[in-house]
């Protein structure tokens, strides 16, 4: 089962792929860190990506040059679809995803994966079942909740596969459906994940190709500005947790103001005991990053800090340098194995782990793809 992977990235779902036996033949993504990195791990994806801009028009990319697969995966961008009732397959938002699809067009495989961000709108899903129809391709969308795959991370995607209209319908998977059926029913929690994790290390200006998985364990720090709040966050709170004392005035404006800014909840700091928050591209919490849990280190074994020990006239401080995640416990969260190393800078390693299709669900869809279509 040959695959032609499109928006690669690092590798997440191209190794869930391989991990079932496929084999990537061809791999694209736009951005270098990645490329550089998907092929570190050959040895586990069992084939190279290139750089190249995933835009025909750029002309990086010749369609006669591209193989004969069975299968082709990829995420194009689809931001013309973010307001309803405005999504249109013209709009220039949409160029990649066109791109993609006139791609499928030209190479015919048996089967697409498309995967994108949660926030596809029914009727943007409507369109794109047309769109791909006009190429001869049935359309099922699924909407996943990672939770169900075992990951300790609250993380939806929705997943779009093709099969020809001359070939069987893709059904969805059992596990999909709930735990009646064989999903996980209770849900993974983030300390069972990297609770066995050494005391990790400041990482500033690290950029280096790691040779063991330890070499990831390292995290951004905080600013002077963040320090003087984020201490007084509990685990499994966010800032509204800390005294408004000790709070810049940006986020004092939306305390005060909790229905104009819709009631955010910025810099959330996970709780070791349920599934942490989606892992964005970026760790820092002023953009969306999740704060990684206070953990007191023992003799090198973690230990959940429990906030009602050090609260003290009303104010929780806690009593270890609060972080953000290492790269490889962002990694874990997204299912990647202690083997899939990451090269460049720390910054980047989060950025391609944060933009990563998690491996457990790019497992789960190789493995469906090839009971259902290709046995």
């Amino acid at each position: 089962m040959k695959v032609l992977s499109l928006f690669s990235g690092c590798g997440g779902l191209d190794l869930g792929f391989a991990l079932e036996g496929y084999e990537i033949v061809a791999a694209f993504d736009h951005w270098g860190p990645a490329v550089e990195c998907h092929n570190y791990n050959e040895r586990l994806l069992g084939g190279r990506a290139e750089k190249k801009s995933l835009a025909l028009d750029d002309g990086e990319i010749d369609l006669k040059d591209l193989p004969n697969v069975d299968v082709v995966l990829g995420g194009p961008p689809c931001q013309g679809f973010s307001f309803a009732g405005k999504q249109r397959i013209d709009d220039p938002r949409n160029k990649l995803y066109l791109d993609f699809k006139r791609i499928v067009a030209h190479v015919q495989p048996r089967v697409f994966l498309m995967e994108n961000v949660k926030g596809l709108e029914k009727m943007a899903l409507n369109e794109v079942q047309k769109s791909f129809h006009e190429i001869g391709y049935q359309v099922t969308i699924q909407r996943v909740d990672c939770t169900l795959l075992g990951l300790a991370q609250r993380r939806e995607r929705i997943i779009i596969i093709g099969t020809k209209e001359s070939d069987k319908k893709f059904q969805t998977p059992d596990i999909l459906l709930g735990s009646l059926f064989g999903g996980v029913q209770t849900p993974v929690d983030l300390f069972s994940v990297i609770g066995d994790l050494p005391m990790p290390t400041s990482g500033r200006g690290l950029s280096k190709a790691s040779t063991h998985y330890l070499d990831d364990h390292k995290y951004l720090p905080f600013s002077a500005l963040e320090k003087q709040f984020i201490p007084h966050i509990p685990n499994g709170g966010c800032f509204r947790d800390a005294p408004r004392d000790v709070l810049p005035d940006r986020l004092v404006k939306i305390l005060d103001d909790p229905a104009r800014y819709k009631n955010p909840r910025l810099f959330p700091k996970a709780d070791p005991y349920k599934p942490a928050q989606t892992v964005p591209a970026s760790t820092s919490p002023s953009i969306g990053g999740v704060i990684a849990p206070d953990l007191i280190y023992e003799n090198n074994l973690a230990l959940p800090v429990i906030p009602s020990d050090y609260i003290f006239e009303g104010r929780y401080t806690s009593p270890v340098e609060s972080r953000r995640f290492t790269a490889r416990e962002a990694a874990r969260l997204q299912g990647f194995p202690d083997s899939f190393l990451f090269t460049g800078s720390l910054s980047s390693k989060t950025k391609m782990i944060g933009n990563a299709v998690p491996v457990p669900l790019g497992r789960l869809f190789a493995k469906e793809i090839k009971a259902q279509i290709f046995s």
